[in-house]
């Protein structure tokens, strides 16, 4: 997984629009890079009365730090696939046997025309999860994935956990990456990762109710940790992980 860092002067030269080709995203149109968005918003309204949120399961939502997943506690049914060991219906592995399902998540970002660099080389396709307030800011590395054979899907609007945010926080997140996505690209995503794996029941109605199927993966010794390099990880890791992961699939 890649984590991208903008800086805020990156930010700033974006705040009018941007045009590249034939992409142009008006930041000014969405919310705030990196926030949750406000589900008082005209767009998030006009979201929530298109979709029947009766009937969610009635679960507390978690607490957590800013930028970290919840804390396990025991919630009587509640199927928490990081907690539970409770994938209920989402996808944890490739449906094919012997098939390697290559994921990247929390893009785009400055680095990744390299990883699409890499891929083309090697005749390599892959599947990014995509946060939507990088795909504002980069909508035609967006496009160039399209291009290249890739495959998306949607990894929120501000990289939030999930089983923290209310239904309609939810439907926000997943609505403006949906939105950004299909400025970029005409596409409409059918998938989608929570953030640091974080769903339970309640998180999956809304979901299913917005037309998305969650993606998972199969364990945490499948996540090479990249995202880890520069604090206290190197590649020596990165590459031994994942070596170690495929001599033992």
């Amino acid at each position: 997984m890649v984590k991208a860092f903008v800086s805020s002067l990156s930010v700033l030269l974006l705040t009018i629009a941007v045009v590249k080709g034939q992409t142009t995203i008006v930041l000014s149109e969405y919310p705030k890079v990196n926030e949750i968005p406000d589900v008082k918003s005209p767009e998030v309204q006009a979201w929530l009365k298109e979709i029947d949120l009766t009937g969610a399961p009635s679960i507390a939502l978690a607490k957590a730090p800013k930028g970290s997943p919840p804390a396990c506690v025991a919630v009587p049914d509640a199927c928490v696939w990081t907690c539970d060991s409770c994938p209920a219906d989402d996808i944890v592995q490739c449906a094919a046997p012997g098939t390697w399902g290559l994921t990247f998540d929390d893009g785009p970002s400055i680095a990744t025309p390299k990883l699409l660099d890499f891929l083309k080389t090697n005749k390599l396709s892959a599947s990014f999860f995509l946060i939507g307030s990088n795909v504002v800011q980069f909508p035609d590395i967006v496009k160039r994935e399209i291009t290249d054979g890739h495959h998306l899907a949607s990894h929120t609007w501000s990289h939030t956990a999930l089983t923290t945010l209310s239904n309609e926080q939810i439907v926000a997140e997943m609505k403006w990456t949906e939105k950004a996505v299909m400025a970029a690209t005409g596409l409409r995503m059918k998938y989608m990762r929570p953030p640091y794996g974080d769903i339970n029941k309640r998180v999956r109605f809304v979901l299913n109710k917005l037309g998305y199927i969650p993606v998972d993966w199969t364990g945490d010794n499948f996540d090479t940790n990249d995202w880890r390099i520069g604090n206290g990880w190197d590649k020596t890791k990165v590459v031994n992980t994942f070596s170690t992961t495929l001599d033992n699939y």
